[in-house]
């Protein structure tokens, strides 16, 4: 209960600056917010109820009801290292989960609901299905049991993860300056903006929901886009206009097919 109010709290902060930032410093235009935003926020409420209700069970459960098991409490470990480990591991195999969403045509199918938003501002962080939150809180306790990653970490990285996901959908940007060197470690939002393209080649790149350093390592970055930064369109690859109509629509997106450019 407390971790979960915890993560509520942090949820709320982060989101209030973020909107503030958007709302006042805007990067473009946003011609869509109304149904896009009933649709990512009724998606956040179930993603909540899920976390809610799957969250102690498969990780904090986990990593309290097995603290002796896990490689690096084999390896004996201090803390410190521990923690600092956990989150950068933890980030890594986030990285590896969305390759692997955006490869499976299984997973993809779920996984396109959250590229299906035809524009980015801060909501679309929370626009994943809910078959897809529990499928990445299943994959993440495994990995907590079997590192013996401790539940401050889980706690932390999070946390952490919530946050970098709602800053890199942010409708805004970063000072150019800024941005040359902040991306190098971090992923901003004009970095994600080009995996939300429309364009396949470029919805496989960037990877990255906190640290930008995997897509970097695993030489999937993409810096710039093909046709510019202010040609990029955003949406589902392999479309020109789709969208789900209904929230009805977006529920059962994972099991229904659609016409390509629609």
């Amino acid at each position: 209960m407390i971790d979960f109010t915890i993560r509520m709290g942090v949820f709320f902060l982060v989101f209030s600056v973020l909107l503030f930032w958007q709302w006042y410093w805007p990067r473009g235009a946003l011609l869509q917010w109304r149904q896009r935003w009933c649709h990512n926020l009724f998606l956040l409420v179930i993603g909540a109820v899920s976390v809610r209700v799957f969250q102690p069970l498969l990780l904090s459960s986990v990593a309290l009801f097995s603290p002796d098991f896990g490689l690096f409490w084999v390896l004996g470990l201090p803390f410190w290292a521990v923690f600092l480990l956990s989150v950068l591991l933890l980030d890594c195999l986030i990285y590896w989960q969305h390759r692997l969403f955006h490869r499976v045509p299984f997973l993809w199918c779920i996984h396109r609901i959250h590229h299906s938003d035809p524009e980015l501002d801060v909501s679309s962080a929370m626009r994943f299905h809910p078959i897809e939150i529990v499928l990445s809180l299943c994959i993440k306790a495994l990995a907590v049991w079997l590192l013996g990653i401790p539940v401050e970490a889980v706690l932390a990285f999070d946390i952490l993860l919530n946050a970098s996901a709602m800053f890199n959908h942010t409708n805004a940007r970063l000072p150019v300056n800024i941005e040359a060197w902040v991306k190098k470690l971090v992923v901003t939002p004009d970095m994600h903006r080009i995996h939300h393209s429309r364009v396949s080649l470029e919805a496989n790149s960037n990877y990255g929901f906190f640290l930008s350093i995997w897509d970097t390592f695993f030489k999937t970055k993409r810096n710039i886009a093909l046709e510019g930064d202010e040609h990029l369109k955003i949406g589902l690859p392999d479309t020109v206009t789709y969208q789900p109509r209904s929230l009805k629509e977006v529920l059962v997106m994972p099991f229904t097919l659609f016409k390509k450019h629609r």
